[in-house]
């Protein structure tokens, strides 16, 4: 039913399309005669490929003449109606254009004065918000404490035009001013840790200082004569008496050799060079 429909129904351009339709029964001839290549290698390969290129170019040209005779009319119908708006849009634009120029000065001049609003606002975000970085500098962590806490209370909803950079900023100087708090806190522990080294060290200083035994006092020739090994009973010559030999041939007087080997015997010497002087 519908196909009939369609086909009782006028078709617009339907008398102008007659060649186009010719030409559509033609191509199906041409296709079933020429669809295939011949060999042109042959001489009759190449005269049958031959009448095909000649048939098909003859097609072809034939249908674009019919083209540009079926289009031609309209063609002229879209120049002439592209023409005529052209001119008519041209008449419209010189009526829109003062009224573009006028709203353009005014829009202009609110967008400057909107700029320096914002510019004025942004510099008092700088002073109320941005500055509290300024002042946390060299506060230790109790007073940092106090300024996050400031911070955190800071009012963004006057800034009007910015009001939504002013809550990132604020935003970012807590996250700042809780990080400074944070190494702030470390440094004072570590100082803490380092003063308390540092009084322990002095504390075992001092028991050190108390422990250690009273210096011995100077010995006479008298005392020197008479050495560890001749109250022990032995006459014979001993270790200590071969050292105190060492340290006579060394420069060393009588009362400086035994010094020194009682204060060796005491451990209150480890060592001794040849440039030791005990006389101080």
């Amino acid at each position: 039913m519908s196909n009939a429909a369609e086909q009782l129904t006028p078709q617009p351009y339907a008398a102008e399309l007659v060649e186009l339709d010719d030409a559509e029964q033609q191509l199906a001839e041409l296709r079933a005669k020429y669809g295939n290549v011949p060999d042109y290698t042959t001489k009759a390969g190449y005269a049958e490929g031959k009448k095909a290129i000649q048939a098909l170019t003859k097609m072809r040209t034939g249908t674009d003449k019919a083209r540009l005779a079926i289009t031609k009319p309209h063609r002229e119908f879209i120049d002439a109606v592209n023409q005529r708006a052209k001119a008519l849009i041209g008449e419209v634009e010189q009526l829109e254009q003062p009224h573009r120029d006028a709203k353009k000065e005014v829009d202009e001049a609110e967008q400057r004065k909107k700029e320096e609003r914002i510019a004025k606002l942004r510099e008092r975000l700088a002073k109320e918000v941005t500055s509290y970085l300024d002042t946390a500098h060299g506060l230790d962590s109790s007073a940092l404490a106090e300024l996050i806490t400031e911070a955190e209370g800071i009012d963004t909803e006057g800034y009007f035009d910015i009001t939504n950079e002013a809550a990132d900023e604020a935003a970012r100087v807590v996250r700042e001013l809780k990080a400074m708090h944070d190494r702030a806190l470390q440094r004072e522990q570590l100082a803490a840790e380092r003063a308390e080294l540092e009084r322990e060290k002095a504390e075992l200083e001092r028991l050190k200082a108390q422990q250690a035994p009273e210096p011995a006092d100077p010995i006479t020739e008298e005392e020197a004569s008479a050495t560890p090994f001749d109250d022990a009973g032995l006459g014979e010559p001993s270790a200590y008496d071969e050292a105190l030999a060492d340290l006579q041939a060394a420069g060393l007087e009588v009362s400086q050799a035994v010094a020194v080997l009682t204060a060796i015997t005491q451990g209150r010497v480890r060592y001794i060079t040849a440039s030791l002087d005990l006389t101080h």
